[in-house]
């Protein structure tokens, strides 16, 4: 077998950074500060800006004289009149999670979505990334809400965060992790929140620090639900959601437009929430860290490219550090809050 030469498929990327440039009519650059980490994208080309700014315009922030954690170069190959970087691997090394198998190491990082050819790559040494697509009018709604996520990913990893699959709401005093698997509730849960005195981190991903003890930082400023969730929530069809036109995916909401007052971008983690539909009221029950961490472990990994060891490694000191509940959402959605307010001020669990 043929070794694949790392260094020189990024090292030939990097170069390609200068041809986009040349061929770029204008540039714009954007700085962000994630998790306590400065981010800085440079936009060659402007086809991207509206695929990567909305979700994180919250977290934006003044250009720093300071070098940033992390440079990121984006282009839209099609508008330069580019073809995507080609990777020196087989076809066989695109795996499911979008990590390039062969190319991944612990400087390097590469993750190719095929559907709508995104690619992503990270060099942790020089500190800089590339996202770069093969036309920007193909983007699927779904990498709008949430743009860039395997490079957050690798950039948080690199700095001491780890993304989790779970939302997140409180206030700067604390506030809990909303997680489960797909479909158990973390969304209707935390945009249900935003009709209370809670503030609204996350629904879907959010950045964790466990050194000392844990804080949730906000990625997104968007969330999704299905419209007929609006059953349950009358309020969010009010806040001007993106809605698919085929009536099939989730409803976005770009709440930095339509609630920025809602939104915090960190607090210190008080506890843990595993919602799940069952019963007609709503309940806080506490569970122990072991079967919190076993119904978490499955959720993030498998959505994330080159995850691994360190999610479960960042879920086993989450759990050992706040307590674990199980939340019964019940029939009546609009207690919820007051239920997790309760926990938040007191320590106390409750029914409602």
């Amino acid at each position: 077998m043929t070794a694949i030469d790392v260094a020189g498929f990024f090292q030939g990327v990097w170069a390609q950074i200068a041809d986009a440039e040349g061929a770029a009519g204008e540039r714009s650059e954007r700085w962000f500060k994630i998790a306590g980490c400065t981010l800085r994208v440079r936009f060659i080309g402007m086809n991207l800006l509206k695929v990567v700014i909305p979700a994180l315009s919250h977290l934006e922030t003044a250009p720093s004289k300071l070098d940033a954690d992390l440079t990121l170069h984006c282009w839209d190959c099609k508008s330069l009149g580019m073809e995507l970087p080609k990777a020196p691997v087989s076809i066989e090394a695109f795996k499911p999670r979008g990590e390039v198998q062969g190319l991944n190491n612990a400087r390097f990082h590469a993750a190719f979505e095929i559907g709508p050819r995104l690619l992503s790559l990270m060099d942790a040494h020089r500190r800089e990334a590339v996202y770069c697509v093969g036309d920007a009018a193909n983007i699927p709604r779904y990498v709008v809400a949430e743009p860039i996520r395997g490079i957050l990913s690798w950039f948080m990893r690199e700095n001491g965060r780890q993304l989790l699959h779970a939302g997140a709401v409180g206030t700067p005093g604390g506030g809990v992790l909303l997680l489960g698997p797909g479909g158990a509730g973390k969304s209707n849960t935390a945009l249900g929140c935003l009709a209370s005195d809670l503030r609204y981190a996350s629904d879907d991903f959010c950045a964790v620090s466990t050194d000392g003890s844990p804080v949730v930082y906000s990625l997104y400023s968007t969330g999704k639900t299905h419209e007929g969730d609006w059953d349950r929530h009358p309020f969010l069809a009010q806040l001007a959601p993106n809605l698919d036109p085929e009536r099939v995916e989730k409803a976005i909401y770009f709440l930095n437009d339509a609630a920025p007052h809602k939104l915090i971008p960190s607090f210190p983690l008080k506890a843990i929430l595993f919602p799940r539909k069952a019963g007609a009221t709503c309940e806080i029950r506490p569970i122990p860290a072991v079967t919190a961490l076993r119904i978490a472990a499955p959720g993030t990994a498998k959505l994330l490219p080159d995850a691994g060891a360190e999610v479960l490694r960042c879920l086993a000191k989450l759990v050992r550090a706040v307590p674990c509940y199980e939340l019964l959402l019940g029939s009546r959605p609009e207690l919820i809050p007051a239920l997790i307010s309760e926990l938040l001020a007191t320590g106390h669990v409750g029914v409602l």
